[in-house]
């Protein structure tokens, strides 16, 4: 009886030891994400281009998209190398552990017992960890034909964006345009009376590994250039990157490549708004930033919280010594639907008095509203800027 007291004792060391490491690991990890969150990002957008700039655009031609050129990665652990990778990890990581809290229990028979239940379960350990790589990964074959189906359907990319801009453009743009074919030249252009030429390039698209190399995500970049046709100056030239989600390649090729195809119809969406925006638009309250942000994810809008801080500019432009009391009203919702309507405030920045859900997309705007030569009046809305909560 006293010796089995004895190996219990050992035993519930062990595992409170084992426990103190994991609590010690969580703050760690903990610690590490706050040292993110403090940083305050901007969002993906620039500032819009100056008057002086929009004012030499004059009839416009819109050209593109151009076709992109396109690579596919097949550099994924398919379920062989997966299922192995994974299963060391699992037992080397399970016997390590036990022999460790062995190692540390002060107590022969206790050490001895511990280290002996590693070493017996760790290869049922090790197994279910083969398990779960052979079900997460996807097999050779099945990484073959899902990219072959991805290159065919990203031939129709270069539609599917210049859809999103034609969409975006009817609701934003005020100036006088027309969609021109990504092969139509110059002087074509010029004979058809047209003054300068936004040409819209789909310069890549590229599928890599993600950090669990049993998914794949996608890199999109983008260039934007404005040049008037007259003398062929150019105005402006902006890049657009963009990055996916990341599924299995046989998650993005299910349903004939529908995965990837509305994947890549929202992001084009986004950035068909961004592009109308910073080119045509010119509010008087800009996005400032979003806080927390977690840095590694930012290029997706992801915040690594559910209660983040909104951070806008000061309203300015031409008057602006002659606004009195002048007050910001925020607006957050998720789809159609508002999800917060924040009361006006002085500040230039808002926390939600609520938590927004986790793992939902969200968009937010701002604008200013004050008193101007004894009447009230309020400003244009921002841009919307687009943001997700982190999934838990």
């Amino acid at each position: 009886m006293r010796e089995s007291m004895r190996v219990a004792r050992a035993c519930q060391r062990a595992v409170a030891r084992r426990c103190i490491l994991l609590c010690l690991l969580a703050a760690v990890l903990q610690l590490n994400t706050a040292g993110c969150a403090t940083q305050t990002a901007a969002p993906p957008g620039r500032a819009p281009l100056a008057s002086t700039t929009r004012d030499q655009i004059g009839r416009l031609a819109i050209r593109g998209p151009t076709a992109p050129s396109v690579t596919l990665t097949a550099e994924v652990d398919t379920k062989g190398a997966a299922a192995g990778k994974t299963a060391k990890e699992a037992g080397l990581g399970w016997l390590g552990g036990s022999l460790q809290a062995a190692g540390e229990s002060g107590d022969p028979l206790g050490a001895s017992l511990i280290a002996a239940f590693g070493i017996v379960t760790a290869p049922v350990v090790a197994a279910g960890g083969a398990i779960y790589g052979a079900v997460a990964a996807d097999s050779d074959q099945a990484v073959a034909a899902g990219n072959a189906v991805l290159l065919r359907r990203l031939d129709f990319a270069p539609d599917q964006f210049r859809h999103a801009l034609a969409a975006a453009f009817g609701e934003k743009v005020p100036a006088e345009y027309t969609f021109v074919p990504a092969f139509a030249t110059d002087a074509d252009l010029k004979g058809q009376g047209f003054d300068s030429v936004l040409d819209v390039a789909m310069d890549s698209i590229v599928s890599r590994a993600s950090h669990s190399r049993l998914e794949v995500l996608f890199e999109l970049s983008n260039t934007v250039a404005l040049k008037t046709l007259d003398d062929d100056r150019l105005l402006e030239r902006r890049r657009y990157d963009v990055v996916s989600a990341d599924r299995n390649i046989s998650g993005w090729a299910r349903d004939d490549g529908g995965a990837l195809l509305a994947e890549l119809g929202e992001r084009f969406a986004e950035l068909s708004d961004d592009i109308a925006e910073e080119f045509f638009l010119a509010p008087a309250v800009r996005v400032a930033g979003l806080e927390p942000v977690t840095t590694r994810r930012f290029g997706t809008g992801e915040i690594s919280g559910t209660v983040p801080l909104f951070v806008w500019s000061a309203l300015d432009g031409a008057g602006a010594a002659s606004r009195k009391d002048v007050e910001y009203e925020i607006e957050i919702y998720s789809g159609d639907e508002p999800a917060a309507v924040s009361a006006r405030t002085h500040a230039t920045r808002h926390v939600p008095s609520e938590p927004l859900r986790a793992c939902q997309r969200y968009f937010w705007k701002v604008r200013a509203h004050y008193q101007e030569f004894g009447r009230s009046t309020a400003s244009e809305w921002s841009p919307v800027y687009r943001f997700k909560t982190r999934c838990r």
